[in-house]
């Protein structure tokens, strides 16, 4: 009698549908996880900024609606370095003037 190890159709048929259906399940939600980080990031950004313009025109005595430009408030910002760092998903961030919050 011959012991056959090789496995049948089925069985791998079996497999393949259950790997599709745990893909089908698990993509959209990383995708949607994604999404939900850009925005939370996007969120922290504007309050960042926000909160720095609000240091600067404290400290050096401007009114709202003063233009603030990003070499004003660079050192309030704390770990961005670069305007660039403050992009998130292809959208620029813009600074707006005192008083009026930033924006993507």
């Amino acid at each position: 009698m011959k012991n056959k190890r090789a496995f049948t159709l089925v069985e791998i048929m079996m497999v393949v549908a259950i790997i599709a259906l745990l893909a089908a399940v698990g993509i959209p939600s990383f995708l949607n996880s994604r999404q939900g980080a850009e925005t939370s990031m996007k969120e922290v950004n504007i309050s960042t900024v926000n909160a720095a313009k609000d240091q600067w025109a404290i400290l050096n005595n401007k009114t709202p609606g003063t233009a603030v430009t990003w070499s004003d408030i660079e050192d309030y910002v704390g770990g961005a370095n670069l305007l660039s760092d403050l992009d998130v998903g292809g959208d620029s961030l813009t600074i707006n003037a005192v008083g009026t919050d930033a924006s993507y």
